[in-house]
């Protein structure tokens, strides 16, 4: 019974890494407009850092981050599952509006690790969006 119950176990925890793979996949992947948007008025590299910061003070743990060109930065991140909810994933990008670098647009695109997780957040941008703001506002 023991070993019955062990390989139950051990196949739930291979099924849900093996989503959570493709999940982090199909986030990364999805169209760069997709999501809640904001600009803002900050050279772009402090942008880049600002929205880096924005996330790990929203509680999620930094999973990869990454130029996908000399306008675009992409970063994700995840919280973990606890004993309320699956947990979630966030992309953040930041693309360039200008030449010059003074102005930016922040996507925040948030999923569910599981479509019935109905405990999860649901959505990071206000939190990241306004974070992202104090620091622009006193040039943390």
């Amino acid at each position: 019974m023991k070993i019955l119950a062990a390989t139950i176990v051990f196949c739930l925890a291979d099924s849900f890494a093996t989503h959570a793979q493709a999940s982090l996949a199909k986030l990364k992947n999805a169209p760069l407009h997709a999501g809640d948007s904001r600009s803002f008025e900050a050279p772009f590299k402090k942008l880049v850092a600002y929205s880096r910061d924005a996330m790990v003070d929203a509680g999620l743990e930094l999973e990869s981050t990454e130029k996908i060109d000399d306008r675009t930065y992409m970063m994700i991140g995840k919280t973990r599952a606890s004993g309320f909810s699956w947990g979630e994933m966030v992309r953040v990008t930041v693309i360039m509006d200008d030449d010059n670098g003074n102005k930016s647009t922040v996507r925040v695109y948030t999923k569910k690790r599981v479509k019935i997780n109905i405990t999860a957040k649901g959505s990071y941008s206000n939190t990241i969006f306004s974070n992202i703001e104090t620091k622009v506002e006193f040039g943390e």
